[in-house]
């Protein structure tokens, strides 16, 4: 398992981050950059992005520049890289994304689970980071090395997992997807996680659902809506890859989605998962549902769709901090892990 100890404020944690795992971001960005297209990652930090990341959340500004600095990358790669969401509609690019979010109250307590689907040049660069900013609670986050973040849970009892919504409005002065995770896990509740997700402006139509130990409120955010997918307190959140609650449609998008079949996958997957929901009582049946290839759920690449389960999470509310379990692969190849919650090391950063 690869733990990346982030202590400190944002320049801080980026250094520590960019110290240890300086080899796998280089190859990150490697695979990255012969995965995608020039003028698509040049666009990325020609927009406003950053000014939206500056004004909203500047500590993890701080943080991706301190990544650059300690893995000794250009700036501007480790930020294309972190808003990568935003690459999908610029150009279009890797539409075919997919993510499946589970999460129900179930016998032993509440749980959330999630399945993360990528492009399959991301895989080998799998991390978990263990995020312990000056102020707020600490964090246990999927990653990619030099990302800051793609789904995570907080020691205050906050998880949050996300779904991608091509066909949704983007807005290129929004807040970029990575950067709404690590801000909905730098809130100390459920109602001031989604409270934030209200409030910032969204680059990407994302699901965002967010869970505690009361249940899940799951809202799915565009440029111009924020609309409820679940009610606060509910006990149950399904979803996939199509929007349930959002109008604010791109429709160039949402027809490309259709021609190409995405949404008829997401739907099949949505199907998978509501009949198969009763049987999820526990974190433990989720990784069952989670290394599923039948509708597929757990992907792996094949004939004209490069996208590959890059890892899984299950995170459950039973205790104060939560139990966070993590697949760093194929949910149905790869072992589950558990990392601890005990204060993270000192890490001294050239």
């Amino acid at each position: 398992m690869t733990v990346i100890e982030c202590a400190g404020n944002g320049r801080a944690r980026g250094r520590a981050h960019g110290e240890q795992a300086r080899e796998m971001i280089h190859a990150a960005l490697a695979r990255w950059r012969e995965g995608t297209s020039a003028h698509s990652r040049e666009h990325l930090t020609a927009n406003g992005l950053l000014a939206t990341v500056e004004a909203s959340v500047p500590d993890l500004a701080e943080e991706m520049r301190g990544i650059a600095e300690a893995a000794a990358v250009p700036l501007p790669e480790v930020l294309a890289y972190n808003f990568m969401d935003q690459q999908w509609w610029i150009h279009r690019e890797h539409l075919e994304l997919g993510c499946s979010v589970l999460g129900q109250v179930g016998e032993g307590g509440v749980f959330l689970a999630q399945n993360m689907d990528l492009p399959d040049f991301m895989t080998e660069s799998q991390v978990v980071l263990h995020v312990s900013p000056e102020y707020g609670p600490n964090a246990l986050v999927l990653s990619s090395a030099g990302m800051i973040g793609l789904t995570g849970v907080n020691d205050a009892g906050v998880g949050v997992c996300v779904n991608a919504l091509g066909m949704l409005r983007h807005n290129e002065v929004g807040l970029p997807v990575a950067t709404v995770i690590r801000g909905a896990l730098a809130q100390v509740s459920r109602d001031r996680a989604v409270d934030f997700l209200r409030r910032v402006s969204h680059a990407s139509g994302q699901h965002y659902a967010v869970a505690d130990a009361r249940g899940f409120h799951g809202v799915e955010c565009s440029a111009s809506k924020v609309r409820d997918s679940t009610l606060p307190d509910s006990r149950m959140v399904l979803h996939t890859n199509h929007s349930l609650s959002n109008d604010d449609i791109d429709l160039v998008a949402e027809r490309e989605l259709t021609d190409e079949g995405r949404i008829a996958d997401s739907k099949i997957r949505m199907d998978f998962l509501t009949s198969h929901a009763v049987s999820a009582r526990d974190g433990e049946s989720a990784q069952r549902i989670l290394a599923d290839r039948s509708a597929p759920l757990c992907v792996t690449p094949r004939f004209g769709r490069r996208t590959q389960t890059f890892g899984a999470v299950v995170f459950e509310f039973v205790t104060t901090p939560p139990t966070a379990r993590f697949c760093l692969g194929l949910p149905d190849r790869e072992p589950w892990i558990t990392p601890s919650w005990s204060e993270p090391r000192t890490v001294e950063t050239r």
